[in-house]
C-alpha cells in the first residue's frame, strides 16, 4: 500500500518556478525553503511538476521537492497499524534457526553489518517499525537503533493511537514501537522484539512500558 499526497515542500534554498518543464524555460517565481505547494499536474517523464502560483501556471524540478507524507485525521488510524497488527506473534526462533520473517524486518535497515542482519537475536524493534512503515508507503529512518526515531518526522506533546514512541533502556539504548493507551505509570506499546514473560521468545506484541523511560512521541512531517 502506498500513500500518495499532492503536496510537496521544497528542500532548495530556493527553487525557481519556470513557464514550462524545463531548465531553460523562462523563470516566472521562485519559492524559498520549506514552503509547501499542490500539485496539479506533471510531465510525461514524472520530473517536474505544474502547480498555481499567484493565479499564474508554472512549473518546479521535483529534484527538490520532498512528499509531504498523509496524516490521518483524528478518528482515522495510521496507514501503518493494520500491518503491525497482522504482525502479532511473530518471534525469534530459539536455537539455531533463524525467523525468515525477523530477517525482513531487519532487511528494512542499512546500518546493520552483514553477520547482524542475518541473525533474529539482531534487537530489530527498530527495524520492525521501519519495516512497517515500507509497507504503508512512508519513509522511515532506515536505522537499526531505536533512539533514531528521535530524529524522525515531528514531534508532538500528545500521543495518539499509532504514533510513534520512543523508550530509553539503560543510557544509551532504547525501544521503539506504536503508541496504544496509557495508565498513570506506564504506556501500551505496540512493537517488535518485545519479550513475552511466559516463554521468554522476543516477539511481535502489545506490552506495557514505564513512563518514566518514555522519550518522545512523533509523527511524520
Amino acid at each position: 500500500m502506498s500513500i500518495e499526497t499532492d503536496e510537496f515542500r521544497v528542500t532548495a534554498l530556493s527553487l525557481n518556478v519556470r513557464s514550462g518543464p524545463s531548465a531553460s524555460a523562462l523563470k516566472i517565481s521562485s519559492l524559498q525553503q520549506g514552503v509547501v505547494i499542490q500539485r496539479i499536474d506533471e510531465n510525461e517523464s514524472g520530473d517536474w511538476i505544474k502547480i498555481l502560483i499567484n493565479g499564474a501556471e508554472g512549473w518546479v524540478s521535483k529534484k527538490f521537492l520532498k512528499k509531504v507524507p498523509y496524516i490521518p485525521g483524528p478518528d482515522e488510524d495510521f496507514a501503518w497499524m493494520a500491518i503491525a497488527e497482522a504482525e502479532k506473534g511473530t518471534s525469534e526462533i530459539p536455537g539455531g534457526e533463524n525467523r525468515p520473517r525477523v530477517l525482513e524486518y531487519l532487511a528494512a535497515t542499512s546500518n546493520l553489518g552483514r553477520s547482524a542482519a542475518s541473525k533474529d537475536e539482531t534487537p530489530w524493534c527498530s527495524a520492525f517499525v521501519n519495516w512497517c512503515l515500507k509497507q504503508a508507503g512512508y519513509e522511515g529512518t532506515n536505522n537499526a537503533a531505536a533512539r533514531s526515531w528521535l530524529d524522525w518526522g515531528q514531534e508532538i506533546a500528545t500521543p495518539r493511537r499509532g504514533c510513534i514512541v520512543v523508550f530509553q533502556r539503560e543510557q544509551k539504548y532504547g525501544h521503539v514501537g506504536f503508541y496504544l493507551e496509557e495508565t498513570e505509570t506506564e504506556i501500551k506499546v505496540l512493537g517488535g522484539n518485545q519479550q513475552n514473560a511466559e516463554t521468554q521468545l522476543f516477539e511481535v506484541s502489545e506490552k506495557f512500558y514505564a513512563k518514566s523511560d518514555w522519550l518522545g512521541y512523533r509523527i511524520p512531517a
